[in-house]
């Protein structure tokens, strides 16, 4: 008799048991499926961010090339080749220079073609012929 009342309690203790670990394992599954949910979304945020970065970066690009063609004439195809850094370097350079100029304030260097000086040239003798 002894042995009958040992048994039903080994049962009720196995079956607590086995409800617990199927608890587990059914919180274990579920935890599972929200780590790989998170997982493809911090993949899907990782690729926006390097798309807004790279974005970020052209934009960048673009303005400092745009400034630095406005002081100098190099080339397009120099100028796309190289990185971020060094163009803003080229810039901090080009705003420190100076243009030289007389004592009197008059640039050595005119920015004009020479085709351009003809032309107004060109334009002010037609007005004083005109009259």
């Amino acid at each position: 008799m002894s042995e009958a009342k040992v048994e039903p309690k080994e049962e009720a203790h196995t079956s607590t048991i086995d409800v617990n670990v199927s608890l587990v394992l059914a919180e274990n599954s579920m935890l599972k499926g929200q780590l790989e949910e998170k997982d493809a979304l911090i993949g899907d945020l990782t690729k926006k961010l390097q798309q807004a970065t790279d974005l970020i970066e052209e934009d960048t690009k673009s303005r400092i090339i745009a400034d630095i063609k406005n002081k100098t004439t190099v080339p397009d195809k120099y100028l796309a080749n190289k990185t971020t850094d060094e163009l803003i370097k080229m810039k901090e350079v080009l705003d420190t220079a100076v243009v030289p100029a007389f004592k009197s304030g008059t640039p050595v260097i005119d920015k004009k073609s020479p085709r351009t000086e003809l032309d107004n040239l060109f334009n002010e003798f037609s007005k004083v012929w005109r009259k």
